[in-house]
């Protein structure tokens, strides 16, 4: 999800003089995509090779123990990922009120492919 696409959503809300100001606020992107499509795009943008590649859910966690998260935030972040892997994310269905414009090759044309670049010019070289 774009900052922008956000942005434009949360201006439109607050000039909306009928919102509440509590409510849900699904914003999804203009296209459904699996991490194989986005490692896809990726990959064409960078012009090198990323690839998705899942982990069972215990080095997960441990990974998040190793970041120094408490255990109950390690066990918190293993749930929300299990709960991603069961379709949480597709409980609401795709609208135009809902869909967002910004593609996520145009996210990663303008935001990933510029911050890899910077990072890889800022890295020492080995």
């Amino acid at each position: 999800m774009a900052t922008r696409d956000i942005a434009a959503a949360a201006a439109r809300l607050l000039l909306d003089a009928s919102w509440s100001g509590v409510d849900e606020v699904p914003l999804l992107g203009p296209e459904d995509l699996s991490f194989d499509d986005m490692a896809e795009i990726m990959s064409e943008v960078l012009g090198k090779e990323v690839r998705f590649q899942q982990t069972t859910f215990e080095p997960y966690k441990n990974q998040f123990l190793g970041f120094g998260m408490s255990d109950a935030m390690a066990q918190g972040q293993t749930d929300m990922a299990w709960a991603k892997n069961e379709g949480i994310d597709n409980a609401v269905q795709r609208t135009p009120e809902n869909s967002t414009p910004t593609s996520f090759r145009q996210w990663s044309e303008e935001v990933l492919k510029p911050a890899v670049l910077k990072q890889t010019a800022a890295a020492p070289a080995s």
